[in-house]
């Protein structure tokens, strides 16, 4: 095989490579009885929307659980009270808005599935996705009811 043709291979295979570990990215439900909620009208076609972010509510849950492997890089208390976290995964950042409670640390690295914080039943936590800096629609990845 002549060089032109051997890196053409190999960049092809690479490009596809990236390209499936991408969407096999599979996020699990932050609230083990969650469903996600249409806010807005472009929640119903998410495909198709300009609009991320996924607002999930539960009436019996009172724990936020990580949709993702990851490490704690930000718990931050917000203006009203709630905290906000973000979880980086990789090149991936999981941005968790309306926690009540944070029970991690800045720093602690944690599998999906912990225990990240405590919510309040019937309020909406917000949940937001960003490769590098690009907003990413988790509801692609989200596996909840």
């Amino acid at each position: 095989m002549d060089l032109k043709r051997t890196t053409f291979l190999l960049l092809f295979s690479f490009a596809v490579s990236f390209v499936f570990a991408q969407d096999s990215l599979q996020l699990t439900c932050p609230l083990k009885s969650g469903v996600p909620k249409v806010i807005r009208a472009s929640d119903k076609d998410y495909q198709k929307s300009s609009e991320y972010g996924v607002m999930i509510t539960s009436k019996t849950d009172t724990l936020v659980q990580a949709v993702h492997d990851g490490a704690v890089i930000i718990v931050a208390r917000t203006e009203d009270m709630r905290y906000d976290l973000v979880i980086q995964y990789k090149n991936y950042f999981f941005w968790y808005a309306g926690i009540l409670v944070p029970k991690v640390r800045q720093g602690v690295r944690i599998k999906a599935g912990d225990v990240i914080g405590t919510y309040k039943p019937g309020e909406l936590l917000e949940i937001l996705m960003y490769q590098q800096e690009e907003p990413v629609n988790p509801r692609k990845y989200l596996k909840c009811n």
